[in-house]
């Protein structure tokens, strides 16, 4: 896992755990600082690593994979 892979995924998981809420798009922008291309080929990586859940066309809302 790439550190920008890591740290997109702390975001998500803090977010789900503390606030017991889905990450919302435009925050992990915020958050992150990277543009929106950057921060879709990171979600993207996570997606195939099957830690997250996203679905790009229907909601901007990234949440944790149940396991």
């Amino acid at each position: 896992m790439t550190d920008s892979e890591r740290k997109v995924y702390r975001i998500v998981f803090n977010h789900n755990h503390i606030k017991d809420q889905n990450t919302k798009y435009n925050n992990l922008l915020k958050f992150t600082g990277k543009t929106p291309r950057e921060l879709d080929e990171v979600l993207d990586a996570l997606l195939e690593k099957k830690l997250i859940w996203w679905d790009k066309d229907k909601s901007k809302d990234v949440a944790l994979k149940e396991k």
